[in-house]
């Protein structure tokens, strides 16, 4: 039992040190390319707010109706009882 726990310490600490040593360029660069991201329009979509259809419903189909593919990219900013705002990415 001890020799497992000593090779799965020394596993886990050789992976803590593999890290420290990893280059901070790789880190900037990620950053760099996470800043790039561009935001498209915000759209309205009407909502019936009824107790079985979900605002995610809404936004979709809307997406569809505005002739964006089907895997377009959009975040739900809000909801009222009968409207989704949301943003294409």
């Amino acid at each position: 039992m001890k020799k497992v726990f000593l090779g799965m310490l020394l596993i886990a600490l050789g992976f803590g040190t593999m890290s420290l040593t990893t280059s901070s360029d790789n880190v900037t660069k990620v950053s760099v390319e996470a800043s790039k991201v561009v935001v498209g329009p915000t759209y309205t979509a009407p909502w019936l707010g009824i107790c079985c259809e979900s605002p995610l419903t809404a936004a979709e189909r809307d997406i569809v109706k505005r002739g964006y593919p089907a895997t377009t990219q959009y975040t739900i900013n809000s909801t009222t009882s009968n409207t989704v705002t949301y943003t294409i990415y």
